[in-house]
């Protein structure tokens, strides 16, 4: 493929003592983690961050800010993205949960802030029912734990360059859609690839450099299964949004070429369609 873009990809073990969970966490780590931040990364009592001379190094800019894209009008897409797991049903109990995190670009360099801003969310909670500690941090592509709760090992990441993932050619792909897609069902596979690719010139444009190229790909959907969910986000900037999305499972009997099978992998690293920054539109390849 013709073009770079750098991704690291944590998972962070959260231990709870306690949680009572709501049906959808993307919102809540994504609003949670920048009210927290703000208060670890600024040292204003009332920040102005559009004129603030230290916006292009604050993370908090980037994330929650910073609203041009390098190419284009529109709100960009973030360089950190929280992908928590999805219920599709308020849970409680007690015990850990897995967080992946994906890193894009050079933003790695904020590790430190990430934590730290991972850990005063723990100490808030992401309610009154849910508070947690860092339990470990691990690098998905080394394998290697980089953060033990007291200590970073910055040698221990792996940043990949998504251009040179490598599809997995098959006839036939089971997907498992993991968290919400916002799309209409049933999702071809052709369509899937479609967002897919979307998805990632947003960030080539935003963090990597180079052209991503198009695809062609047939399917047909041999067996699936659907469901709808509405997913409530609440802001202090948007007040009360709905967003719709659905998961679920598809079956595909696929004839396509190899710039489809490298998009469908990096799909899986990076995920499909709108509302990346909430986590959503992640899914699972199976080998059939």
């Amino acid at each position: 493929m013709t073009f770079s873009l750098k991704l690291t990809k944590l998972s962070a073990t959260l231990s709870f003592l306690r949680y009572r969970l709501p049906y959808w966490l993307g919102n809540k780590f994504r609003g949670g983690f920048g009210s927290v931040l703000l208060k670890a990364v600024c040292g204003y009592l009332k920040p102005r961050c559009e004129s603030c001379s230290s916006s292009e190094d604050c993370l908090y800019f980037a994330l929650y800010v910073r609203d041009k894209q390098k190419r284009g009008k529109s709100q960009p897409v973030r360089p950190l993205v929280f992908i928590p797991p999805f219920f599709g049903k308020s849970v409680s109990g007690s015990g850990k949960l897995e967080l992946e995190i994906n890193v894009f670009g050079d933003y790695i360099k904020y590790l430190p802030h990430i934590i730290y801003g991972l850990k005063f969310l723990g100490k808030v909670g992401l309610n009154t029912n849910s508070r947690y500690e860092i339990e470990s941090i691990t690098d998905l592509f080394s394998g290697k734990e980089i953060y033990d709760g007291e200590s970073i090992r910055i040698n221990s990441i792996k940043t990949i360059d998504l251009g040179g993932v490598e599809g997995r050619k098959s006839d036939a792909i089971r997907i498992e859609f993991l968290t919400p897609i916002e799309a209409k069902i049933p999702i071809s596979l052709n369509y899937l690839i479609h967002m897919i690719r979307r998805r990632l010139i947003l960030y080539v444009n935003e963090y990597g450099e180079g052209i991503v190229p198009d695809y062609t790909c047939k399917d047909e959907i041999m067996e699936s299964e659907w469901k709808n969910h509405k997913l409530t986000h609440r802001s202090k900037r948007s007040g009360v949004r709905e967003f719709y999305g659905c998961t679920g499972f598809a079956t595909y009997k696929v004839k396509a070429d190899k710039n489809a099978f490298k998009l469908l992998s990096i799909g899986e690293l990076i995920g499909a369609g709108a509302k990346a920054s909430f986590g959503m539109g992640f899914f699972r390849i199976v080998e059939m």
